[in-house]
């Protein structure tokens, strides 16, 4: 399959879990926590609060005008084609995604959980039990990839509340499940940011399995330190929240990394930044690289090169397909380290118009749409291109 001519490997597309997953996947003896979902009848059925155990997980459904919000938000996504009944009929099961796929023009894509990353949001989960939840989720999407494994790939959970039994998950999901990479939380844990020496074994870890790590906010705002909670009970609160947050959390994980000294003691790890847009970039990385000149000479951690040659060296970050400003990007930093993801099938993406959005962009070169497409993201994501 080749859209117009360009071949293309989405960055990352997403699962729908089933609400019994983990009542399926869990193994013993954690199955009593398996996640509940509860929804509103006034929300949006794919926005959920979950419950595990004594623990909710999910501060933007519990709120009615966020909740009024979202559900207006979806209304208008699944009025744009007639898949999104069949994918709620056939309850988004493989057969439907790679349906999904080929109207949207996709050839590859790389798949990051939804629920997979909300019901691991809470610094109170025990960490026996996040790593468990991860598991299995990670079991289950072997097994929803398995049914075209040239077409599907997926990223790995792990469970950031214990590095020891992260670094075993990922070892277990690459080698044995086939990982193509493993999804990295932006948001500290339990306190900790990811230049944290606690996490130490994990890029340790990573670096050794040759595989990237996708950093990946989520929208449930869950996390005692995430950005758009101090939105929450104000007027446009999840308007206000949903702008910032992804933007200004991978903004954060980036400077932890190579302002903290991850990217240099890490050279040979890979890193990518997703559904947080792309637009940020040049500036951020312009002013990391002026304050490491005024204060990294006094700083406690010392790295040899400036924040953004790190960038350059090991990073990658998405562009929303639609990104006007990703023409002054590419201006600015080139076409080597940018990505494209459709966001499928979350309301707020574009499908089914995601990649002919990307391909109507002005003043890109089709060189570049083709590296942007599929060559970038063929060198981020080795273990899906090797297939393809």
């Amino acid at each position: 399959m080749a859209k117009r001519g360009f071949r293309v490997m989405d960055s990352d597309l997403h699962t729908m879990e089933p609400d019994d997953l983990w009542q399926r996947y869990l193994d013993e003896p954690f199955r009593k926590y398996a996640p509940t979902f509860a929804r509103r009848s006034e929300g949006p059925p794919n926005q959920p609060t979950i419950r595990i155990g004594d623990l909710t997980i999910g501060e933007m459904t519990l709120r009615a005008p966020s909740v009024r919000a979202a559900a207006d938000l979806q209304q208008r996504a699944f009025a744009r084609h007639p898949h999104y009944d069949v994918a709620v009929a056939r309850e988004y099961d493989t057969t439907s995604h790679l349906q999904a796929m080929d109207i949207e023009g996709i050839d590859v894509a790389i798949l990051y959980g939804t629920r997979g990353r909300q019901v691991l949001m809470h610094d109170d989960l025990e960490p026996e039990l996040a790593a468990a939840l991860a598991r299995a989720h990670n079991n289950w999407t072997h097994d929803y990839c398995a049914v075209d494994p040239v077409r599907l790939k997926f990223a790995a959970q792990v469970a950031f509340h214990d590095v020891a039994l992260a670094v075993r998950e990922a070892r277990r999901a690459v080698r044995d499940l086939g990982a193509a990479a493993v999804v990295g939380n932006p948001n500290p844990v339990k306190g900790r940011h990811i230049h944290d020496p606690y996490f130490e074994p994990l890029w340790d870890a990573l670096e050794e399995l040759g595989v990237p790590v996708g950093f990946h906010p989520t929208g449930l705002s869950s996390l005692r330190d995430d950005i758009a909670q101090r939105m929450l009970d104000h007027p446009n609160g999840r308007m206000i929240g949903t702008a910032a947050r992804n933007p200004m959390e991978l903004m954060l994980a980036f400077a932890s990394l190579a302002a903290g000294g991850v990217l240099e003691r890490h050279p040979g790890l890979r890193c990518a930044f997703l559904e947080g847009t792309c637009g940020w970039l040049p500036w951020w990385l312009w002013r990391l690289d002026e304050a490491w000149e005024k204060f990294g000479p006094g700083s406690e951690v010392r790295i040899s090169a400036l924040p953004s040659d790190y960038f350059f060296r090991q990073c990658y970050v998405a562009t929303d397909a639609d990104e006007k400003v990703l023409r002054q990007v590419v201006e600015a930093v080139g076409d080597d380290n940018i990505v494209v993801s459709t966001d499928y099938p979350h309301s707020d993406g574009l499908f089914p118009e995601a990649i002919n959005e990307f391909l109507a962009l002005e003043g890109i070169s089709d060189k570049t749409k083709a590296k942007i497409l599929w060559d970038n993201c063929a060198r981020l994501y080795p273990l899906a291109a090797q297939s393809s």
